[in-house]
């Protein structure tokens, strides 16, 4: 649903707004209302979002093979557990309540 991707992107609706109507307009992403709740918007992507994607080049992939060729594989795994609950950390954690 569009209003999910509001929350997982933490951006204004209008925003988001945005961008899918230009996706929408160039045929990448299909709209259409949900079925149970008419205001609730569906998105999906079309053939012609699905092949630019797989299209796209990977900078994550260049971007590890830079940074990591020749990391021992141990000190990857400590690496990957220590992020992984660092962002499982800063994911959970209440930023509303916080004291500046």
């Amino acid at each position: 649903m569009q209003r999910d991707l509001v929350q997982m992107l933490n951006i204004e609706r209008a925003t988001l707004s945005g961008v899918v109507t230009t996706l929408v307009s160039k045929g990448l992403v299909a709209q259409a209302p949900d079925s149970k709740d008419q205001r609730q918007r569906i998105l999906r992507i079309t053939r012609s979002g699905s092949k630019l994607w797989e299209a796209l080049p990977n900078p994550i992939e260049r971007i590890l093979k830079v940074a990591f060729n020749g990391a021992d594989p141990g000190e990857m795994e400590i690496a990957r557990k220590v992020l992984q609950v660092a962002t499982k950390r800063l994911n959970e954690h209440d930023w509303e309540g916080e004291q500046v």
